[in-house]
């Protein structure tokens, strides 16, 4: 362990953030206040859910875990290093630690009592500003970097800090028409029935369960609620309830405290806080009539990814809310598309494939799609899913979503066959992995059903699962994956590239995301699983593949930390009016941001040996 003269802890905080952001003599006032710990490996530094925290702890050597275990399997949700900062949390909220700390080697501690750290905050808004910030970042578990002046208000407000409606319990039995009469009364757009979990009938239900199927107005609420309500506790933030309301197309959420519910909160109370909601995309798709409109549309779904970027929302989150936008314009779409060409001569299914398939993609890119329709189908099935793909495939151009150069597309027929064709495809590329099988499987097998009614899953799904078996496969794949490494050197300096007058670029995709993806992929197949999410991948595949449960926890991190900053680089030039691109000049990054990219890129690294070691890839001919 180094030493920790005064000299040398005050030279220590001035090379580190926030410190070195304060007065000369404010860090030597902070030396003087602080106390030095060591601790053994294993030791935990602080406890879940127990003592509040009675100091910021700093890092001057060694390694800290950061651990959940407020679930049935304890997760490592982050790992610090020298010169990272813990307790703040705790400290701002003055409430027990959400995670354990715990050191994974022997570490050298600097420990900053709570009244200066707090004296700081106060004092010093440059550095409460970056607390308050970091301590967003550890909460949300995700690396971020906010725009100066931006209040990240979905991602700090909790649902019990918003105005709520009034929860009026009614029993089950309890008449529609009576609802109804309490919905009229008491100004109220639904009621909770009282039942264990409870149950909710809203206003629309009325309408669309009640009089639009023509019941009697003595139909009991039971009859045509929604039971169990989708509830989520005052604890949460607004932005989970704001995807939870997305992707189950509701609009009110009642909110439980210690079981019991409290208050209602509807999606008009979100966007009160947040005009730039995606909640207003599925108003402004439902009106639009002509091209120009879906295209604004599209253009709105790219505006929210910066809203939610400035909200601090985790890269995943965003993936998520973007799928759901994309997935509501294609399904309209293809049905304008069955509107004017009438109803299809057999079932199908349109899939969307690669970063739209995962639900990764954040800003539009070319498109990557495909149709399976029904065996046996008439002999008009094919002119007719011919005419449907080029009047979608032409619409999303239109949409600002260009066709892909590969020409993986539902206009290509090689794309737009049978299902029994897809099934001989999906099996000659596990059984015969020649290289283009291999590139197939990188495309293909990160496929998702957005609009249809085939089911594709029964087929495909055993298929892609029977690849764990296939070892010659999983070899090859294995192979295919380490054909790129990561941009980091030997000395653990970037391995730049140089384009015209630029000369130190980094492919943040192909250096950097589509490696983890390409090894999520792998893990995920040796585990016998069709998950395509590569996020879901890496959690599934831990301890069921090669991949330890450590290694998955530093693959997850990596690419939240490389994905989130590719995008905030091709927004800023969307916002610029450039063509967004992969290659990011290092230059351009903050020393944090630094850290963090070479800690995601070694991490990449790692399991990248680790892979060739357990394939013995460079045996394979």
């Amino acid at each position: 362990m180094a030493t920790h003269t005064s000299e040398e802890i005050a030279h220590f905080l001035r090379q580190r953030l926030p410190f070195s952001q304060l007065p000369p003599e404010q860090v030597q006032r902070i030396t003087n206040a602080i106390h030095v710990e060591e601790v053994a490996a294993g030791q935990d530094i602080l406890v879940y859910g127990g003592k509040p925290a009675a100091y910021l702890y700093i890092i001057r050597e060694g390694i800290v875990d950061l651990v959940r275990e407020d679930r049935p399997v304890r997760t490592v949700v982050d790992t610090l290093e020298e010169g990272e900062i813990f307790g703040h949390p705790s400290l701002i909220r003055r409430r027990p630690p959400i995670v354990t700390c715990r050191a994974r080697s022997k570490t050298l501690l600097y420990l900053l009592p709570a009244a200066m750290f707090h004296q700081l905050c106060r004092d010093f808004p440059v550095f409460g500003q970056f607390i308050t910030t970091s301590a967003i970042e550890r909460l949300g578990n995700a690396f971020q970097d906010r725009r100066p002046g931006v209040i990240p208000e979905l991602f700090q407000t909790r649902l019990r800090d918003l105005e709520q409606h009034e929860a009026v319990l009614i029993a089950p039995d309890t008449t529609v028409r009576k609802a109804a009469q309490i919905m009229r009364d008491r100004y109220l757009s639904c009621l909770i029935v009282d039942l264990k979990p409870p149950g909710i009938i809203t206003d629309r239900d009325l309408r669309s369960r009640v009089l639009a199927c023509g019941l009697s107005d003595t139909t009991p609420v039971s009859d045509v609620m929604t039971a169990p309500a989708l509830t989520l506790s005052g604890e949460r933030l607004v932005f989970e309830a704001l995807l939870l309301m997305l992707e189950r197309k509701v609009h009110h959420i009642p909110i439980t405290e210690n079981g019991n519910v409290i208050g209602v909160v509807t999606d008009t109370d979100i966007l009160r806080r947040q005009s730039r909601s995606p909640l207003f995309l599925a108003d402004q798709l439902w009106r639009a009539r002509t091209t120009a409109d879906l295209r604004a549309y599209a253009d709105q779904v790219t505006t929210t990814v910066g809203a939610l970027l400035d909200t601090g929302a985790r890269v995943s989150d965003i993936g998520q809310v973007v799928a759901v936008a994309h997935d509501a314009l294609l399904v309209r779409l293809l049905r304008d598309a069955e509107t004017d060409l009438g109803p299809p001569p057999c079932p199908y299914a349109w899939l969307v494939l690669g970063s739209e398939g995962r639900h990764e993609q954040t800003l539009r890119t070319d498109q990557d799609n495909a149709l399976v329709y029904a065996d046996h189908a008439p002999e008009s099935a094919e002119s007719y899913f011919l005419a449907l793909a080029e009047r979608v495939v032409e619409r999303l151009v239109d949409c600002g979503f260009p066709r892909c150069p590969g020409n993986i597309m539902a206009t290509n027929p090689e794309w737009r066959q049978p299902l029994s064709v897809w099934r001989d495809y999906f099996r000659r590329w596990i059984h015969l992995p020649e290289e283009e099988a291999l590139l197939r499987v990188g495309i293909f097998f990160d496929y998702r059903r957005v609009y249809g009614e085939l089911d594709v899953e029964r087929v495909f799904h055993p298929i892609i699962e029977s690849g764990r078996t296939e070892r010659i496969f999983l070899s090859r794949l294995a192979r295919a994956a380490l054909r790129q490494s990561p941009p980091i050197g030997f000395f653990r300096q970037f391995v730049v590239e140089h384009h015209g007058t630029t000369r130190d670029l980094i492919d943040l995709k192909e250096r950097g995301t589509a490696l983890i993806v390409d090894l999520a992929r792998l893990f995920a197949l040796e585990a016998g699983s069709a998950e395509v999410n590569t996020l879901a991948r890496l959690r599934l595949a831990a301890g069921r593949s090669s991949l330890s449960e450590t290694g998955a926890e530093e693959l997850i991190a990596a690419f939240e930390t490389i994905t989130l900053l590719r995008l905030q680089h091709q927004y800023r030039q969307i916002q610029s009016g450039e063509q967004p691109t992969n290659q990011m000049p290092v230059s351009r990054l903050s020393k944090l941001e630094q850290q963090e990219l070479k800690r995601a890129f070694r991490s990449v690294a790692r399991i990248q040996r680790s892979v060739e070691f357990s394939f013995q890839t460079a045996r394979i001919g």
